[in-house]
């Protein structure tokens, strides 16, 4: 199964046969074209593992070969794509309601590790880490049931 990249120069992790140290690692990359790269040479990291940094330019799927001492060994599939979402944007996007990734987490960190108060009663609260606002204000029934709920995310 392809790996999904987004276009830019990504490191490429290699593991030599039986982790061998001190190796001459190649590859060739071929793009969507079926343009094959320049001989590409891995540094090593250490304990048989090696890397390259490379540059896809174009998004569609590039295969690549890899050589130990001008032996082939493998050869992977790289799918590069323009419509890649990083992590920030995942954080900073709505996930639920209102509410993006960070607002929620805030919630949820006061209620399982916050102060709380008012338990036993028929109003629940729990505090940010900084002991400074209520972050979630429920009123409950006598069994414990939430009937209204203030959330303070900011």
């Amino acid at each position: 199964m392809p790996t999904y990249f987004g276009v830019t120069t990504h490191r490429i992790i290699y593991k030599a046969g039986s982790f061998g140290t001190g190796k001459i690692v190649t590859a060739y990359i071929w793009n969507p074209s079926l343009t094959k790269s320049a001989e590409q040479s891995l540094t090593e990291v250490s304990d048989g593992l090696y890397y390259l940094d490379y540059a896809f330019a174009v998004e569609g799927t590039h295969f690549g070969k890899f050589y130990e001492g001008g032996v082939g060994t493998v050869s992977g599939v790289f799918r590069i794509a323009t419509d890649i979402i990083s992590v920030a944007d995942i954080i900073a996007g709505v996930a639920d309601g209102s509410y993006d990734l960070q607002e929620m987490m805030r919630i949820i960190f006061a209620v399982c590790a916050g102060k709380s108060s008012g338990g036993g009663t028929t109003t629940h609260t729990f505090r940010d880490s900084a002991d400074s606002k209520n972050r979630v204000s429920a009123i409950v029934t006598s069994v414990g049931n939430r009937t209204a709920v203030t959330l303070d995310a900011t």
